[in-house]
């Protein structure tokens, strides 16, 4: 929506005069909804309807310019301020550009004019604690309008939510040679996560935030942006806590200009010099035809600039934010992301632990029989010891390398959980699937009426939305309060001298479970001899066997 600036300013200072004719001695705008910000002036909308607390929301706000044409693979820019001119924050905006055919809920409608933030607050709200939440995707999908990190119930409890868009695959990591040769970070899709926090530290005021109480959070490639985060602006974080949900590992690169000259090639680009200028010129949909086409792939850059190989050895030397770390893992975290992985179905582990989906060849495949013997009690198929192989790897033992690391050697406060509600309705393969890969996240936003609506479609039960209320509490009180933690029953904060630190949430109507971490983390000890050296970079045929 746009209007005139003499419509602005009847809009504005009318209810102003009325009040003034009527003899009233303080001026208060009607509209509180109508907020002025950096990226100019906002209209925002009132929700009577989601949760019980009434809720001020401001949807699609530009925290950034659009980073199409000249400003596609560069840093992101301030937004262009129209003079005189209202955006209407009334509607959630396009996602980013996804690098996959299908990127999930809210991906419906692409654009590169992306950088938008969601806030919502409770009507009234005043200087309350912020909490700015990252979706997943593998850096290559998702979007803050997906239904599932809809934070309006957590807003609800007395906090301000925001999240935001961030470019992904092709259009946030290119890897290209003539960024790199002149030493400039290329992993813009974390720059766009820090130019949203600035949004938010020089604007949340204005929305009844306290931009001196922000905490960054996401799940999965979330969660690892977060890590990213703390590491690459760890001497002006702006944030005083952060929030990992099943954060992964560094992802392994392709070589140098390998993936986007194979883009170039196909578009009529020279693969050398200007192949970046020429790539400028085409459109972000000719650019994403090709890219599917080709397969091609684009993650974070271990650049050491930005993102560097072994955050645990950066986390001991104490080059990371200094701040609290809610942090934790899901029971079957490795049962979705090995399930279409053809030699997870094999009957031993000899194939998949050299395939793409592992991505740790190198690990001794005599130590990993050892630790997941198959067939075994604990791992009756080759699949229960793969998916629990790239558990460990990629999430449980970086979870609790950074635990140990910033309790221990850095003294910071830690709290973490496992999330281990299994159930029929949460997922079409039931109950076979485990507590899976991204299965806390609509139990931490409060989203629990979303899991009818999505296969088997089966309503939550009474049990699940209790589990989802104690998790809403937890994480708000951590928000709000970060050093005193989730102060939920049986939650005890990180101690690895304590082995009873591990708090099991998800099997408990009463709060946490005490969990044993050392008989969880008992893989570490071989996966800490193995991860320092991750990521590496594919070999030019794109297989580790080839």
């Amino acid at each position: 929506m746009r209007i005139s600036f003499t419509q602005l300013a009847l809009r504005v200072l009318g209810p102003w005069l009325t009040a003034a004719v009527a003899g009233s001695s303080t001026l208060q705008p009607l509209n509180n909804l109508l907020v002025n910000t950096t990226s100019g002036l906002l209209q925002g909308f009132l929700d009577t309807n989601t949760t019980s607390v009434s809720l001020n929301k401001w949807l699609g706000v530009p925290y950034a310019d659009d980073t199409s044409g000249k400003n596609r693979w560069r840093p992101p820019q301030p937004v262009k301020v129209k003079t005189g001119h209202i955006i209407n924050a009334t509607a959630y905006g396009p996602a980013c550009m996804q690098g996959r055919a299908d990127g999930g809920n809210g991906t419906s409608i692409q654009s590169e004019d992306c950088l938008l933030i969601n806030i919502i607050a409770p009507q009234g709200a005043k200087n309350l604690p912020v909490y700015i939440y990252t979706y997943g995707g593998g850096f290559d999908s998702g979007s803050a309008s997906d239904p599932k990190v809809d934070g309006s119930f957590l807003a609800a409890k007395g906090v301000v939510f925001a999240n935001f868009g961030y470019r992904l695959s092709l259009w946030a990591y290119p890897h290209a040679a003539e960024i790199a040769e002149v030493g400039e970070t290329q992993n813009f899709g974390l720059l766009d996560t820090r130019a949203a926090v600035e949004w938010l530290r020089d604007n949340v005021e204005q929305f009844g935030g306290d931009p001196t109480k922000i905490t960054l959070g996401g799940e999965s490639v979330g969660a690892e942006m977060t890590n990213q985060y703390m590491t690459a602006f760890a001497e002006d974080p702006i944030i005083r806590a952060a929030v990992m949900q099943s954060a992964d590992t560094s992802q392994p690169m392709w070589p140098l200009n390998d993936q986007i000259s194979k883009v170039a090639s196909n578009m009529g680009c020279p693969t050398g010099k200007g192949l970046l200028d020429c790539l400028r010129t085409k459109s972000a949909t000719d650019l994403q035809t090709v890219l599917l086409a080709t397969g091609t792939q684009f993650q974070p850059v271990t650049d050491n600039i930005t993102i560097w190989k072994d955050f645990v050895k950066l986390t001991r030397e104490g080059r990371t934010a200094r701040i609290p770390l809610l942090c934790g893992t899901n029971l079957n975290e490795g049962t979705l992301i090995v399930n279409g992985e053809p030699t997870a179905y094999l009957p031993n582990i000899t194939a998949y632990s050299k395939s793409n989906n592992l991505n740790l060849p190198w690990a001794n495949l005599t130590e990993m029989e050892r630790l997941y013997p198959t067939p075994s009690k604990a791992f009756p198929s080759g699949f229960n010891a793969s998916a629990g192989i790239w558990r460990d790897a990629h999430m449980l033992c970086l979870v609790h390398n950074l635990a140990t690391e910033r309790t221990q050697s850095l003294g910071l406060p830690v709290w973490r959980y496992r999330f281990d509600l299994v159930a029929d309705n949460l997922n079409s393969l039931g109950r076979s699937i485990g507590a899976f890969h991204g299965e806390d996240i609509r139990f931490v936003m409060g989203q629990w009426r979303l899991i009818e609506l999505s296969p088997p479609f089966i309503p939550a039960t009474p049990e699940e939305i209790r589990i989802s209320d104690i998790m809403v509490e937890a994480w708000t009180n951590f928000i709000k309060d970060p050093y005193k933690g989730p102060q939920t029953s049986g939650w005890k904060k990180y101690d690895p001298g304590d082995k009873t630190t591990l708090a099991i949430l998800g099997t408990s109507l009463d709060g946490a479970v005490l969990g044993d971490h050392t008989a969880a983390d008992h893989s570490c000890n071989f996966w800490n001899g193995v991860l320092p050296i991750f990521p590496q970079t594919f070999p030019a045929c794109g297989s580790w066997t080839c």
